[in-house]
């Protein structure tokens, strides 16, 4: 998600999202988004009959995993805009999974049984290892930028 404040110009997400999740807003933000991207992807594929195949990806927070309510609403969005479950990555930081592995495993289980993907984002800037991937069902991992963004530049290997 993108800011652009008719005042101020583009603000980037760091600025604006931390205040969401202390104000207590990122819930409604994050169920808007979920929305708003849901009905996106029916109608791309509404209008571009190869845009079938597309998948969308949406960014939780940790507040709104620890939302007990995620779950309910995620299905109400999926069921509301009619899109395939299986054509929704919902993206977890690596920090957030790290938070209480208890609710966490519980949350993402709920998430899974709606067959939604599920993946790890920005993996390799906490502290987990990879032995913590057994513990959540994970469906895949976005490495995080830092780790790959000088790939194929450097001569120092």
């Amino acid at each position: 998600m993108r800011w652009r404040h008719p005042q101020r110009g583009f603000i980037p997400p760091s600025e604006f999202i931390p205040i969401a999740e202390e104000t207590g807003l990122i819930i409604p933000l994050g169920k808007w988004v979920l929305l708003e991207a849901c009905r996106q992807l029916m109608n791309w594929n509404a209008r571009l009959p190869l845009a079938s195949n597309l998948t969308i990806s949406v960014n939780l927070s940790v507040k709104q995993l620890g939302d007990p309510e995620l779950g309910r609403t995620v299905q109400q969005i999926l069921k509301a805009t009619g899109i395939n479950p299986r054509r929704l990555k919902l993206e977890i930081t690596e920090s957030a999974m790290m938070e209480d592995h208890v609710l966490m495993s519980q949350t993402l289980e709920q998430l899974k049984k709606l067959n939604i993907q599920l993946y790890m984002d920005d993996f390799g800037t906490g502290y987990s290892s990879l032995s913590c991937l057994h513990r959540f069902p994970i469906d895949g991992l976005k490495i995080d930028r830092a780790f790959i963004q000088s790939m194929g530049q450097r001569n120092d290997y």
